[in-house]
């Protein structure tokens, strides 16, 4: 017993030992953040000395390991500081779960964690979260492994994204009981995971459990789903506060690997239709919600008070006297002359306290998080691009921009005791999920059922064949970004290189009889060669910016089919209390209630439409007058560049 404790000693050293090294290897990183320094704002964070967290550990970041240059990248690994002892043991035990080496010799089977989708012409196979595979290859790349699945595709897969399938004894021990916290959640957290395995737009339209996800987000830990009100909210994850890498492929076309969905909203987050309005919460007149119908249809009551808010000035900030870093943001509304300071934290804090209180609503998506080369120009460039777009889509919205958690976060100053009252009245407000119906004030007249079922089966086959489409043109776009930085330019180095060497050749002439000519083809291949440079930074200008609307509008789309299953299930119910009424087994005073609550969901599913198709318009013509616009100059700096070549012609 005493040499196995010595052992187990000698062991944890060993880890403390590994855990200091890499904190102390020049690689900025920034451990998982509890509470008290969420409420602070970045510039309170820079002044606090280091101390040690009870819940810290390790964080495993599975978030968009890049592509770079056709290197495929593992996902980064970051821990706490060394001087935690008390993570060193799940540094332990998790680290073995992402290596991406295995003492197995292939071929082994493994399972699939996460869903991961191929990026066309990689050679990379596309899983999904359960399946099995056959490992063939394990000395592909750092963080890469290849196998095959049971249809005999073959081809790369990131080795994090799966877990080797082993035969494991059962344990000595009956297992402890489960904390406090987690012990009435495991229900829903079996919900919440068939419901994201099963979410595609065939089953949710029986789905009454109001499923939804935002695409390209992390997966958070059952403690979050429960609560924001949970004193450790953030303590197991982070923000963009991870270890710099030295990998980064220029240009925001290629977006990395997919990762891990962040978890579905829970059923309870939404509420039982049947009583969803009628709950007793009052409403102050500053959070009534109105639906209006001027002749066309619902919308909302469009904002009186409309206003934008500009992200600038990305700094980079540090603390524990340079050990962590992370990039901080000034916010300045329209309405506002004080500037605020805000980190990516703080902008997934928002989203998740918007999806709590909006169940009708489908949230935009955050930039996803990159983790290798994350402090890189072009990397910072795009992330505060793409927080730009996700805040002004949020002003503009109707509802959205006027409550008062988003007024906190655009115009809380950066002052800790402020922030955290501001955060503490947003958490505990009782106007969320299914008693957000109690705030919406709506046209008297009752909608027709049938038209009203008409009109969601519609929306569903819109909803569809436009997610289809958005995906397909992505694609497109990140393989024409891939192209012109890789192919496009390599086949013009190549035509360049071609008239190169024939104006060597013809410049070896001992009589040096034309060179003129010689001349006029030396100046066609840099022509050729300043072609290919065209090719490679064009997609900054046309591609990427249409992919980066694709991308937002791929998670706008995602969160339709739980809107509609959510009506659809209020619909549902309001005929079966109909039914029991006209029974005789239910009172009939419980009719009109209902009906009034489903013709509320309703009303307000019609507003959001029309808000989203408004949106649309409104952004897709932007897009693609700005993507033709570009493609137009693109190809007259061509034009001109050849045009030049063929006037040194003129001189032979």
């Amino acid at each position: 017993m005493e040499n196995t404790v010595d052992n187990d000693l000698s062991e944890q050293g060993t880890l403390q030992e590994t855990v200091a090294e890499v904190c102390s290897s020049g690689d900025p990183e920034e451990e998982a953040v509890g509470e008290d320094e969420v409420d602070k704002p970045p510039e309170e964070e820079t002044k606090e000395a280091p101390q040690e967290s009870e819940d810290a550990g390790e964080n495993i970041d599975y978030e968009n390991a890049v592509l770079s240059s056709g290197t495929h990248v593992a996902p980064t690994v970051n821990t706490s500081t060394a001087a935690d002892a008390v993570a060193v043991d799940a540094v332990a035990d998790d680290a073995v779960s992402v290596s991406n080496t295995s003492s197995r010799i292939p071929p082994f089977q493994v399972r699939v964690l996460y869903d991961f989708e191929s990026q066309p012409g990689t050679g990379e196979l596309s899983i999904k979260e359960g399946e099995i595979l056959t490992v063939t290859r394990q000395d592909v790349g750092e963080g890469w492994w290849e196998g095959s699945n049971a249809f005999g595709q073959a081809g790369l897969f990131p080795a994090a994204y799966v877990e080797e399938v082993t035969a494991t004894a059962p344990p000595p021990m009956p297992p402890p009981p489960l904390p406090t916290e987690y012990a009435n959640v495991g229900d829903e957290w079996v919900e919440n995971r068939t419901n994201l395995e099963s979410n595609n737009w065939n089953a949710s339209q029986d789905n009454k459990a109001t499923s939804g996800f935002n695409v390209n987000a992390q997966r958070r830990p059952v403690s979050q789903q429960m609560s924001y009100d949970n004193d450790d909210w953030d303590d197991d994850w982070d923000d963009d506060d991870s270890e710099p890498g030295n990998n980064y492929l220029n240009g925001a076309g290629n977006f990395g690997l997919s990762a891990p969905n962040r978890a579905a909203k829970s059923s309870s987050s939404v509420g039982d239709v049947s009583t969803a309005g009628a709950g007793k919460a009052s409403v102050d007149e500053k959070d009534k919600v109105f639906v209006e119908d001027y002749g066309n249809g619902p919308v909302w009551k469009p904002n009186s008070n409309e206003f934008t808010c500009a992200i600038t000035s990305p700094k980079k900030e540090s603390k524990f006297h340079g050990m962590k870093s992370f990039i901080a943001y000034t916010l300045m509304p329209s309405f506002s002359s004080t500037p605020v300071s805000r980190r990516y934290k703080h902008f997934d804090w928002i989203q998740g306290r918007l999806s709590e209180k909006f169940p009708l609503i489908p949230i935009p998506p955050l930039p996803e998080k990159q983790i290798s080369g994350r402090f890189e120009d072009d990397l910072i460039e795009y992330r505060m691009t793409m927080l730009q777009s996700w805040v002004d889509r949020i002003c503009r919205h109707p509802v959205i921009s006027q409550c008062e958690v988003f007024h906190h976060f655009v115009t809380c100053p950066n002052d800790e005791k402020l922030w955290k009252t501001g955060k503490r009245r947003a958490e505990s407000d009782k106007l969320v999920g299914a008693n957000f119906y109690l705030a919406i004030e709506r046209p008297d007249t009752a909608l027709d059922v049938m038209q009203t079922e008409a009109k969601l089966e519609g929306y569903n086959r819109f909803f569809s064949n436009l997610d289809e489409s958005v995906k397909l043109l992505q694609n497109t776009c990140m393989d024409q970004a891939k192209k012109h930085q890789t192919a496009f330019k390599r086949e013009y180095n190549k035509i360049s290189h071609s008239f190169s060497k024939l104006s060597r050749a013809f410049d070896t002439d001992p009589s040096n009889c034309a060179p003129g000519l010689t001349e006029a083809i030396h100046h066609m291949s840099e022509a050729y060669s300043d072609i290919g440079t065209v090719f490679e930074e064009e997609p900054k200008h046309d591609w990427d910016p249409l992919c980066h609307l694709l991308f937002e509008y791929r998670g706008l789309i995602d969160g339709f089919p739980s809107v509609i299953s959510i009506t659809k299930g209020a619909i549902a119910k309001r005929r079966q209390v109909e039914k029991e009424a006209n029974e005789g087994r239910l009172d009939y005073d419980q009719v009109p209630p209902m009906v009034r609550r489903s013709d509320t969901i309703a009303y307000a599913l019609h507003a959001e439409v029309a808000h989203f198709h408004q949106e649309r318009t409104r952004d897709f013509k932007k897009a693609m007058t700005s993507f033709l616009t570009e493609q137009i100059n693109f190809y007259q700096k061509i034009t001109d560049r050849l045009r030049e070549s063929l006037e040194k012609f003129n001189d032979v």
